[in-house]
């Protein structure tokens, strides 16, 4: 098209923008947001559970630890710890509190956290928030019940994103255990930030070309990171299907060979969360597996 400008692949910025607006693809994503937040509330109320353990000193830094009833085994339980999405700057825990009942029924907890958002941070400092929950969640395993060999982590969009960047955090020069997180489940993730920088979004995540360089998952691929199942749905806006696709086989030709990559049919980009946690769908079996259940 004559005057038009490429600023990445083959989009100019208003096709880049599109490109990675899921809300505007999914016009009815709203209807998603609130029956996650009334079936939340109803969760918080249903479910034994230490809810906003501060991990960090700012206000957003809290998580909720969901647990079956009774006492926890000798060793501890398996956990799923959840990153909501947001695009980094939007979004709360308490609107994911929702899988806790069917985690906790199949003998896991489950654990949601928040974080500080771009732009009152930088995305750098966000990740590094993420970071710390699982150096807390390790250091207070025996008083919530967590077996820390049975820690698996999962997150929707910025939250796949934050999964994938700590599936590949080298844990031993935290002081952890190398294995800290005994499995990835990253959903509809960005593992390559370029195009983040370059559209709408960084407005408020404010990355330039080194930071998105030091924060994309699939420039920092390590080849002992824990067993990776990754999840899109088919229905989702291309850009993303073609990073989940690109990032396991990027994953692959490291030696980290995901487990499974699985494009579930006609999901969109909050269907899939539903998806997630369905015991019939594809996606619910890998995750009971990754945590050993």
């Amino acid at each position: 098209m004559p005057g038009m400008t490429l600023i990445y692949r083959d989009f100019d910025q208003v096709a880049l923008d599109a490109a990675y607006n899921n809300r505007a693809a999914v016009p009815h994503f709203q209807q998603f947001v609130d029956r996650w937040a009334a079936a939340s509330a109803a969760a918080r109320a249903q479910v034994p559970a230490d809810l906003d353990r501060a991990y960090g000193p700012s206000p957003r830094q809290r998580l909720d630890v969901f647990r079956p009833a009774g006492t926890a085994p000798a060793g501890g339980r398996p956990a799923l710890l959840y990153f909501h999405g947001g695009y980094w700057q939007g979004n709360h825990k308490d609107g994911y509190s929702f899988p806790a009942p069917q985690v906790t029924a199949a003998g896991a907890l489950y654990i949601a956290a928040t974080y500080d958002l771009c732009p009152s941070v930088s995305m750098t400092a966000l990740i590094e928030q993420t970071r710390t929950v699982v150096d807390w969640l390790h250091a207070h395993a025996a008083e919530i019940g967590l077996d820390p060999g049975r820690l698996v982590v999962a997150g929707h969009s910025a939250g796949g994103h934050i999964a994938a960047s700590l599936a590949h955090t080298d844990w031993a020069a935290r002081g952890l255990p190398a294995a800290a997180l005994a499995g990835a489940l990253p959903l509809s993730g960005l593992y390559d930030l370029e195009p983040i920088r370059l559209c709408y979004l960084n407005a408020a995540c404010r990355l330039d070309p080194a930071e998105a360089a030091a924060l994309s998952p699939i420039r920092h691929i390590r080849r002992g990171a824990p067993p990776t199942v990754l999840a899109v749905g088919a229905g989702e806006l291309p850009e993303l299907v073609r990073q989940t696709r690109v990032y396991g086989t990027a994953l692959a030709a490291a030696g980290a060979t995901p487990r499974a990559v699985i494009e579930t049919p006609s999901d969109d980009h909050f269907s899939i969360v539903n998806r997630l946690f369905d015991p019939a769908g594809p996606l619910w079996p890998q995750l009971r597996g990754l945590m050993g259940l």
